[in-house]
């Protein structure tokens, strides 16, 4: 049952991405060839995403993993991975963008915001669940944010009010509610403000080197 719980979670998290990247490809006004590139260097993210996560899978166990290296895929990702895929992956599209001048964040940030979206949605019509009704009108509301604003404001003050949209409700739902989530991991405050004060001081020194 739990198994079977697992691989629903992992296809719908699946199937979120897909729509996210979908909206991206029918939203987006560049050319074809352009917006080929692009996906490619999203989907190259995701990929490396998971190769993080599995990496601090290994990690965190890694004495089993010594003595038995397969009996590592009975351990389930857990959200201290999913916390350093995230880091190690925003490290590595820092470097990339830096190297290749091509904005894949500002790419991510509406597929990402999309994805998680869609993943509250199946989950609150599979379970009914009041939490995953919270998150679908957060995510929802970042979201419209997002689009609405898209044209009208400068890149990085979108991205500031999205940051600190993002702050403020989710420490909301985080002492309003027993648990937040994103694509089904939990969330601690540590992590909450860690990231804040990471993703500001991107922001920071993106401005600075413009």
């Amino acid at each position: 049952m739990a198994i079977t719980a697992k691989i629903f979670s992992l296809a719908t998290v699946f199937f979120s991405i897909v729509a996210g990247l979908l909206l991206f490809y029918w939203m987006n006004p560049s050319s074809k060839e352009e917006k080929k590139k692009q996906l490619e260097e999203v989907t190259d993210f995701f990929i490396n995403f998971v190769i993080f996560m599995w990496i601090g899978k290994v990690l965190l166990n890694l004495s089993t993993f010594v003595k038995d290296p397969l009996a590592i895929l009975a351990y389930p990702v857990d959200s201290t991975s999913f916390y350093a895929a995230i880091i190690g992956s925003i490290l590595r599209l820092l470097y990339k963008q830096k190297k290749n001048n091509l904005p894949v964040l500002s790419l991510l940030i509406p597929i990402i915001l999309t994805a998680a979206f869609m993943f509250e949605f199946i989950q609150f019509v599979q379970d009914q669940n009041f939490y995953s009704l919270t998150n679908l009108i957060f995510y929802g509301i970042l979201v419209t944010i997002f689009y609405y604003s898209k044209e009208k404001l400068s890149t990085l003050t979108l991205y500031a009010i999205l940051l600190l949209s993002w702050l403020i409700g989710t420490l909301f739902m985080f002492f309003t509610q027993p648990y937040v989530s994103i694509f089904g991991y939990l969330l601690s405050l540590p992590f909450i403000l860690v990231f804040f004060l990471f993703m500001t001081i991107v922001l920071i020194s993106i401005n600075l080197k413009r």
